[in-house]
């Protein structure tokens, strides 16, 4: 708390949901964290991507089930599609690591290492590669990861531009499979327009 109001993504806030989830891990039954949700920042900058990435990654370490964490900022007062676009390559990256490593004969490959010996020898060209690398590494759809030139080249670009491409993707090619009546999508309007004019008004717009 700071004077009165909430800290949304404080470390705090992981260390409860940790007791949290065992406690009832401890009793066997399933739980749901919101702490993934929540950073203090009113924008999509750094201080929300560490505050929400603290809370999901270690909510998720210590046994949670579910874990709500897309499109929200300041304490999930305000959801923004970009957000979620990068939520996505967050969880993401968070799954990979809950996945781990199998370790077992085929995924050691040893006669694949023997085969292909010391200097100049490279698995890139075996089969045990090709058959791996597509599910053995995440790869996200909004982070940049060119070499220097390249991002140079290519304009410098972020990762947030690289959502708002992906953001226009989806809204290009998504389809409902049960689309909004007519009269619906005037009702959303209204109730939008509604919300745009009161907090127009607060001067929180």
């Amino acid at each position: 708390m700071r004077n009165g109001s909430p800290v949304f993504g404080a470390i705090e806030c992981s260390l409860h949901t940790a007791i949290f989830n065992q406690i009832w891990r401890r009793y066997g039954l399933p739980t749901w964290n919101d702490s993934g949700e929540f950073s203090s920042s009113k924008a999509i900058d750094f201080q929300c991507g560490y505050e929400k990435s603290m809370n999901t990654l270690l909510p998720a370490l210590c046994g949670g089930n579910g874990i709500s964490v897309h499109g929200s900022i300041f304490g999930e007062l305000t959801h923004h599609p970009l957000q979620a676009i990068l939520d996505d390559d967050l969880v993401g990256v968070i799954g990979r690591f809950l996945q781990s490593v199998g370790v077992n004969d085929e995924t050691l490959a040893i006669d694949v290492i023997k085969g292909v010996g010391p200097i100049p020898g490279h698995y890139l060209n075996t089969k045990h590669t090709q058959d791996y690398w597509k599910t053995e590494q995440f790869l996200p759809k909004a982070a940049d990861r060119l070499t220097y030139p390249e991002w140079v080249g290519t304009g410098k670009k972020n990762a947030l531009d690289y959502a708002k491409v992906r953001m226009e993707e989806i809204l290009a090619k998504h389809r409902v499979s049960v689309p909004l009546t007519p009269n619906q999508e005037d009702d959303i309007e209204r109730i939008l327009e509604e919300a745009r004019k009161y907090y127009t008004n607060k001067g929180l717009m």
